[in-house]
């Protein structure tokens, strides 16, 4: 009997998935060569000139060291300033399988921006956008910079969901603001990944045969 549970849980799981490939990203870490005007290793500079930073920066005009996320290493600085200047990485991905719900997860970060001549402390709510082709398909939550500039920066893990329309297709993140024209965000992003999302039906069907398989142990 056990034997047979097990069996119907794995038929049951291959339902689940389908056929659907396994999404691939590369480079989610966001590793690359530090500096300005730069996108990570496997991505493309899409829009204006994004940044691979450390905790030194480019343009970190703090003076103590960006805290880094959880992902360690370098990451990619956006800044988002309401216009076609906002600035974007790309790549092409695959994988994918068209009319499938996917969740793009990832660690976030308002960096906030010290004017190195002034010491003035500025910066927008910001957040990320994404697109498939070029088209908008989903939007992160904004976040705020911290207090002051010398306060260690806060990363912050989310996920967005969208619905895949090809296999293949064009990814691109977009730092972007919640003010106006060039009230400029300053965000950063790292450790981007993406997973299928199960069909409400199947999870349910998985909840009851793990309950069934529960009660013959019993």
């Amino acid at each position: 009997m056990q034997i047979q549970s097990t069996l119907c849980l794995a038929g049951l799981l291959t339902l689940v998935s389908g056929a659907a490939a396994e999404p691939v990203i590369m480079n989610g870490g966001m590793d690359g060569f530090v500096g300005a005007g730069f996108a990570p290793t496997d991505w493309m500079v899409a829009q204006a000139t994004p940044d691979v930073v450390n905790a030194s920066g480019p343009f970190n005009n703090t003076g103590l060291p960006w805290d880094l996320s959880p992902e360690g290493g370098t990451f990619a600085r956006m800044n988002g300033v309401g216009n076609i200047q906002s600035e974007g990485i790309s790549q092409n991905v695959s994988g994918f399988t068209a009319g499938q719900m996917y969740s793009i997860s990832f660690w976030a970060t308002n960096l906030g921006f010290v004017t190195a001549s002034t010491g003035s402390w500025s910066g927008f709510d910001g957040y990320f956008e994404f697109y498939a082709d070029g088209n908008l398909v989903a939007t992160s939550d904004a976040l705020s910079k911290q207090a002051s500039g010398t306060d260690p920066l806060v990363w912050t893990q989310q996920s967005v969901e969208f619905e895949a329309t090809a296999s293949d297709f064009l990814l691109e993140i977009r730092a972007e603001t919640v003010g106006g024209t060039f009230d400029i965000a300053y965000m950063g992003i790292d450790g981007v990944g993406a997973t299928l999302v199960p069909a409400p039906g199947a999870m349910s069907a998985l909840a009851l045969l793990g309950l069934a398989s529960t009660r013959r142990r019993r």
